[in-house]
This record gives C-alpha cells, structure tokens and sequence, in this order.
C-alpha cells in the first residue's frame, strides 16, 4: 500500500467558493450589517450638514480678428490650414479671465471680501445680500488682516444695535447709517429693508483679506472651451450663494472687457501723444513761416503780375513738397523707432506711432510686437520673471524685434530712393526760380516753405484725430452669450457618491478588517492549509463534539461524528502496511489539540468493527484517558509495569465501553517517565501486545513539548498527528514536516480534528467536510440528530 495516500486530494478543488463565502461573508453577516448600517447613518448626516455648493454658469465669445472683421486675416488663413494662432491666443485670454488681478477687481467692486453670515443651530450660512444688515461702507486700518463682529439688534428699538467682537461689547445704541470710529477702522452699517424681521440667530459679520478671497476664486474658477477650435468659453463658479456666484461671473466678463479695452488705447495713447508732441514742435515753425511770409510782403511792393507767377511756381512745387514732406516724416518715424528699440529704457515698452507708418509689415509686426508686450504684461501679474511663460515670451520678443530692426532698414532705403527721386525733381524747378528776379525768387522760397509746414501740420492732425477716433471706438475682447444666473438645484454634495462611498466604506472595512486578521492568523483552519504545509496525508476530519461525554462514537451512532470516526477509520484500514497487528501513534504539538479524544474514540470505533484493540496511555505526564473512560484507579499501571512492581496481565483492563475495547492506564505519575519509557520493559509489552490485539493504539505526549513521541515512534508501524482547527500552529506543521524529510517518522499521517459546524471550514457545510471525498455533507438530514431535530447545544468542547 501507498503510505502517502491522501483519500481527500482525489476530489479536491482548487478553491470552494462556497466556503470562502461562508468564511468572509456569511459568518461575519452581522459585522457587515453594523458597519454598513453606521455608514450608512454616517452620509446621511454628511448630506443633512453639508454646505451645499451650486454651479452658475455663462458663456462668452473671445473675438479674433476674422470676428471682428470682415476682411480674411493671417489667422483666418492659418486657422484654415490647421496651423492656427488662435488657439494659443484663446488660452492667452483663459489665462488672463483667471487670472488674480482681475478677479482682485471683482472683489473690490463686490466688496466680496466682507461676509455676510447667520449662525443656525448647527452650522453658520452665508447670507450675502440677504442679510438684515449691511456693510456700506468701511476703512479698515492697514493693520487689520481679518476681523469678526456681531451685530446685535436692540432691545425695543430696531433702529439702533451694538456692536461686539467675541463676547465683547464694542458699541452699544450705535443706530444705522452713523459712521462708527472703531480701534479698527471706520465702519457704516445700514438696514437691509427688504428683510423685515431679525433672525433668530446671530447675525456675524466678517472681513477678510482681498488678496485671499481674489486668490479662493481663482482657483475656482472652471473655464474650457465649447469646441476644440472654437472661441467660445463656458466658465463655470462653485458657491453656496448661487446669486453671489452668478455676480462673479457676469462682473468678471466686465472687468476683463475693460482690461482689454485699456490695453488696446495704449498703443492708440502712445501714438496720440507722440503725434501731440510733434505738432507742439511744428505749431511754432508753421507759425514762424507765416511771419516770414507776412513781413515779406509788409517790406516789399509786389506788383500782380509777379504775385501770379508766384503762384503759378509754387504749384509746381506744391505737390513735390507735399510727397517729400510725408516721405520726410516716415523717415523720421523709422529712425525714432529704431532708436526706441535699441534702447535697453524702451524694451518692454509698447511702440508708438504705428497709425503712421505707411508700411504694411511695418505695421502688422508693430501690432504683434505690442500685442506681445501686453500679454506679457498681463501674465507677469499672476507669475514671477523666471516663469516658463515668461521666459517665452521673451525670446518671441527678442527675435521679433530683430525682424522689426531689418524691416525698418530695408523701408528706409525704399525711402530714400522716393526721396531722391523728388528732390532731383524739385532741383529741376529751381534752377528755374534762380532766373527769375530776386524779388519774386525770395518770394516764392518763403511761401514755399510755409506751405511745407501747412501741409505737415494738417497731415498730423488728421493722424492725431484718427488716434482719437481708435480709443473712443476701441472693441471689447468678448461679447457675452449667455449671462449667469442663478438657478437649478446643488450639485455638491453629491448624494449617489456619498451613499456609494459609504457602502463601499461599510462593506470595505470590516471585510478588510477580517483579511488582516485572517493573513495575521498563523493557526490552521482548514485542509488545504495544511497541505500547503505538510506532506503528510490527511486520513480523517473530525467535526467539533458537542456531547457530554468524552465518548463520542456509541454502538448504533449513526451522528456525524460517529461517521467521521467512521470513516477515518476505513481510511486507516486500507492505508495498512503489512500483515498482523498495527501499533498507531497518537500525538500532536502541544496538550489540548485533542490526542486523547481521538485516540479514545478511534479505538472505541475500531472496537465496534470487532477488532480486538488496546490503548496505551502513554502520557505519563498528563494522563486524561482514565477519567474520560471515567474508570477507577487500580494504582496499577504503564508506569508501575515499567519499574517491575506488575505484570502485563495485571495492567490490561476492560474499557467498560465495548467487550473488544481494552484499556492500559498511565498509573501513578512518575518522576521520570522519559527514563522509564526507554529501559526496555515497554518494548517487551508492545510485542506481547502484539500477540494478543490487532490494533495498540499507543496515546503519547505531544511531539512538541517532549521527547517521549519521537522515541515510542519507532515502535509503532504508523504515527497520527492531531491538528486542531484554530489551535495548531502552522510552525508545528513546518517543525514536523522537517522530521518527515529526515525520515524520524514512521508513515506518518494526519488527523484534522475540532472542525467546527457553520464556520465555513469543515464539516458544518453542506458538500464539504467529512463526506468530502463521498458527497456527504452535513445538514441535509442524512444523521441520525438532523432526523430528528437538533439537539441542544452543549457547554464544553471535547479535546
């Protein structure tokens, strides 16, 4: 025969789902109600107190310049050809909306720094402008960081009230309107007529710093786009004030359009008041010429005939001089701007002049140089120099400053070939002017020059107007779809997530709970624990004995422990090696895993199959087989046999249990029963044993805590080992299985004993258990108690 036949590894299964489910759920049923019942309880609460938050929404379209005009621009093109700047430029402006310095200027137009709030019987609400009192107006100290105070009405008089910080009085009888002087500052409270009766509860006023409300904002503020490439924004506010949210919003569309408007008049005011400063210069030279002319002809007698030819010339020039003077003055404005650039005072200064340069990249990479210096600007509000964004930008200055620098050379040489061509012209004239008389020549330079200046000036202040018409008609950056406005329901706390979280929580917890316990268990609960262990086959399951008694199988049992005993001993019969009969070994690792019991009763089931058997107790030490079969003491036993003071005849007794069943007690306890065992009278019994009994069952000390199993173990033919559910170490099993490779161990088997009905580990589940290689399974009426109802539970476990 095969020592190492397992009769339960035949019809294993890798993993019961059923017992695992009986393990970590069923059994624990009423922890996972409890736990999912408080957090349940939990969210409720959480819901109930909550702050609730609302979300306002609007939408603003950001103008490019194919919104804003009618003509195809660079962008449009681009746009088209997927390459698009306008999708960098709508993140330009969704960066500036969020950004802190306009929101700091929502803050002080809605004075959002000064909370309104009404104290409840839990928790305080913000009551913005529904509050029975306002703030008009206040001029806190520079000092004053934060500050709290309650206005309390008077009693009799509601146009009066008192002020207190804390539990403090500060004033008292103050009435409404008056401007209190207080150690922080000037205050101005006025009555909210449109609430007409005084809270219950108490009515706080707080002050809090700009910078920190702008700052909270900010960062609640949600904006994205519409569509990939689209322009248009939808920016979202969270708030438990959904009127103060909505506020927020539409203000922030104001601030930020007239941010935008300013910024654009800052090119259109660099260039007015460089145009303002030129006509300043040219209104005294213009004046200087007409003087010229007038005392000319105060000095001298004109005749008509030369006034004509006068005229007649300076027609000639007049054109000459008028294109020469525009010519000039682009000149001028080229080198002014190339001065302005290479001046390190002017590089982060936008360019003035650009309504006059009459070159049209000059004038595009103007427009782009300035619109770099603003969002530059803008962006430097929210972020330290050495920003990525700034750095950026940046270098896109620099280099476009380079391309401006070459343009201005290369529009300057096309100048001066303009120029020279009309100077060769007007040189032409002259040489005709110098052969006339002197006085019509001196006449004609003279007017000539004024007419210059006439032209010039005329020329500058259509320029200067057309300046002023850009700032008066400067457009806004966004047009408003859809303002906010308060409406709809909370979307915060969210009910579904918070009860989805707390079941989650509820059965996470104890589940998790019960995991760590189970990792950190280093017990034996079930059999494939054991096998992952031990190599040792398991013969028997014993289920957990309820019975009085420590005699668990009875002649005609048919409960399922009986079967158990049973059936372990069927699996003990056809494991057998060898002919004659069959010393057993009882052990296990330490006292209280159930030896005793299991020796007792598998002798009493062998009995019952008629074999003549005889137990041994062997536990010198701690003997308990004598009071389980409840027999009286002969004072004549294994220990007084082995000092030679009683024969074998002498020590051998009836169990009192079954005619086949006989018993031989430890005696009197020794001083030494390691000695004793070992001085060769008990090898001696063993073989007379043998002659007169077909199966000893030898119950000796646990292998763990003395040496008595490992010297009775060479002369038994098989070793059983009695693991207990839930007691047995695994490090017994990991001691043993060494012993197994070292081969101290006479076939050595195993016993998994105390399994309990109900737990999920033995044979308490239907399918699973005892019957575990047959089917059978325990609460499907097939014993004898099921048949006839459930006996009572009993008090002590067997073991």
């Amino acid at each position: 025969m095969n020592s190492n036949f397992d009769p339960f590894l035949e019809n294993e299964k890798p993993v019961d789902l059923k017992r695992l489910l009986y393990q970590y759920v069923l059994r624990f049923w009423w922890l996972y109600f409890t736990c999912l019942l408080i957090a349940l309880a939990g969210a409720w609460v959480y819901l109930r107190y909550a702050t609730r938050q609302y979300q306002v929404k609007s939408t603003i379209l950001i103008k490019t310049p194919e919104t804003t005009s009618g003509e195809i621009s660079q962008d449009f093109i681009l746009t088209e050809l997927g390459i698009s700047n306008q999708v960098s430029n709508v993140e330009n402006e969704i960066q500036i909306l969020k950004s802190r310095t306009l929101m700091m200027e929502v803050v002080r137009r809605l004075r959002l720094n000064v909370i309104y709030e009404q104290e409840g019987r839990i928790k305080k609400g913000e009551q913005y402008l529904r509050s029975v009192v306002l703030v008009d107006t206040f001029a806190l100290a520079d000092n004053v960081k934060s500050l709290n105070l309650e206005v309390r009405p008077e009693a009799g008089d509601s146009s009066r009230f008192s002020l207190l910080s804390g539990e403090k009085s500060v004033i008292e009888g103050a009435r409404f309107g008056d401007t209190l002087d207080t150690r922080w500052g000037l205050l101005v409270f006025s009555r909210n007529h449109q609430i007409r009766e005084w809270p219950d509860g108490r009515v706080l006023i707080g002050f809090r710093e700009p910078e920190s409300i702008a700052g909270r904002y900010s960062g609640r503020l949600a904006i994205k786009r519409v569509g990939e490439w689209s322009s248009v924004l939808e920016i979202s506010l969270k708030d438990p004030v959904p009127e103060k949210a909505a506020d927020i919003l539409n203000t922030l569309a104001q601030v930020y359009n007239e941010a935008a408007i300013k910024d654009k008049n800052k090119v259109a005011e660099s260039t007015y008041n460089f145009l303002n400063d030129r006509l300043h210069i040219l209104t005294g030279e213009l004046s200087e010429a007409e003087g010229a002319v007038q005392d000319f002809k105060t000095r001298n007698t004109i005749p008509g005939d030369i006034l004509l030819n006068v005229t007649n010339s300076l027609e000639e020039f007049k054109a000459n001089d008028a294109e020469l003077s525009r010519l000039e003055l682009q000149s001028d404005i080229l080198d002014n701007m190339e001065s302005y650039l290479t001046s390190d005072n002017n590089n982060r200064d936008v360019l003035p002049a650009n309504f006059i340069v009459e070159n049209a990249d000059l004038t595009q990479q103007t427009a782009q140089y300035n619109k770099l210096l603003q969002d530059r600007r803008l962006r430097l509000r929210d972020v330290k120099p050495d920003h990525p964004d700034i750095i950026a930008f940046d270098q896109q200055i620099a280099s476009l400053r380079v391309v401006i620098l070459s343009t201005i050379r290369s529009a300057r040489g096309t100048l001066n070939r303009q120029m020279k061509t009309i100077r060769d012209k007007n040189e032409q004239l002259n040489k005709q002017i110098r052969g006339l008389p002197g006085i019509e020549r001196d006449l004609i330079e003279i007017t000539r020059t004024k007419n210059i200046k006439e032209n010039l000036y005329i020329y500058l202040l259509q320029k200067r107007e057309e300046a002023s018409l850009s700032m008066a008609v400067a457009a806004s950056n966004a047009r408003v779809i859809d303002e906010a406005r308060p409406g709809g329901g909370p979307v915060e706390p969210k009910k579904q997530l918070a009860y989805a979280l707390a079941i989650l929580l509820g059965l996470g917890l104890p589940i998790g709970t019960i995991l760590v316990i189970d990792l950190l268990n280093d017990k034996i609960r079930s059999v494939e624990e054991i096998k992952q262990t031990c190599t040792a086959p398991v013969l028997g399951q014993i289920g957990h004995s309820r019975s009085e008694g420590n005699i668990a199988v009875k002649p005609g049992s048919r409960s399922a422990i009986s079967e158990m005993f049973r059936l372990l001993r069927a699996n003990l019969q056809f494991a057998r090696t060898g002919e004659g009969s069959q010393v057993i070994l009882i052990s296990s690792g330490v006292s209280g895993e159930g030896k005793s019991f299991i020796t007792l009763n598998l002798g009493i089931t062998l009995a019952l199959s008629n074999t003549r058997t005889v137990i041994l107790g062997l536990d010198l030490r701690k003997p308990k087989l004598t009071r389980y079969l409840e027999l009286e003491g002969t004072g004549r036993g294994l220990s007084t046999y082995l000092i030679g003071e009683a024969s074998a005849e002498e020590i051998i007794q009836p169990s009192g249990v079954h005619d086949q069943l006989w018993f031989i007690s430890s005696g009197p306890i020794p001083p030494n029963p390691a000695e004793l065992i070992q001085n060769g009278r008990l090898q001696k019994l063993i073989e007379q044993l043998r002659q007169d009994f077909d199966y000893i069952l030898m119950d000796s000390p646990p292998l763990g805590l003395v040496s008595d199993a490992l010297f009775l173990n060479q002369m038994a033919d098989r070793t059983l080992f009695v693991v207990r559910f839930n007691k047995t170490k695994r490090a017994f099993l990991q001691v043993l299985e060494e012993q197994i490779q070292q081969g101290k161990l006479n076939s050595p088997s195993l016993i998994f004993n105390g399994i309990k009905a109900g737990r999920g580990y033995g044979y308490g589940y239907g399918g699973y258990g005892y019957g575990y290689g047959y089917g059978y399974g325990y609460g499907y009426g097939y014993y004898e108690e099921e048949g006839k109802g459930r006996r009572k539970k009993e008090k002590k476990d067997k073991g």
